[in-house]
């Protein structure tokens, strides 16, 4: 019984920590992006000053392990995340979601040299990446990628 109190305390702050970071996000979709979407959109300019600052809120580490430097943000907080920049500016949302992408691989099949040495730069988005899915004929839509990778002495 006690347990379980101990898991809803741990919960309760880890929401309450998690809608801080929310907050803290929309404040800057509100000051720092909404204001210039159109503007950088029509300009087809990078928004370099904006990729900045998400990396200074800490969402190229969103769901980076805390052990590397991330924030090791909840499925469902990352989510929100994703759900509020798209919706002031979808564009915005695929600098630091394919980066995401790419590091949950490195977390996940990397050695721990590589995590050791990659993920905390990721985290703080001194070095960025990202994810290419394409190809002729599907675009990026995935149900359509034919291409196979076969072993070479198969």
């Amino acid at each position: 019984m006690n347990e379980h109190k101990i898991i809803e305390v741990e919960n309760e702050k880890s929401d309450s920590e998690d809608n801080l970071i929310i907050e803290s996000v929309n404040k800057f979709l509100e000051k720092d992006v909404k204001p210039y979407v159109k503007e950088f959109e029509s300009q087809d300019k990078y928004p370099q000053d904006i990729a900045d600052k998400m990396a200074d809120l800490g969402l190229f580490g969103a769901t980076i392990s805390p052990e590397y430097g991330g924030l090791g943000l909840s499925a469902v907080t990352y989510s929100k995340i994703v759900e509020n920049v798209s919706a002031v500016w979808m564009s915005v949302s695929g600098i630091f979601n394919s980066h995401l992408i790419m590091c949950a691989a490195v977390e996940r099949f990397g050695t721990e040299e590589m995590k050791r040495y990659y993920l905390p730069k990721f985290a703080t988005g001194e070095i960025r990446g990202g994810i290419a899915l394409t190809e002729p004929d599907c675009g990026t839509d995935l149900q359509s990628i034919k291409t196979k990778a076969k072993k070479s002495w198969e």
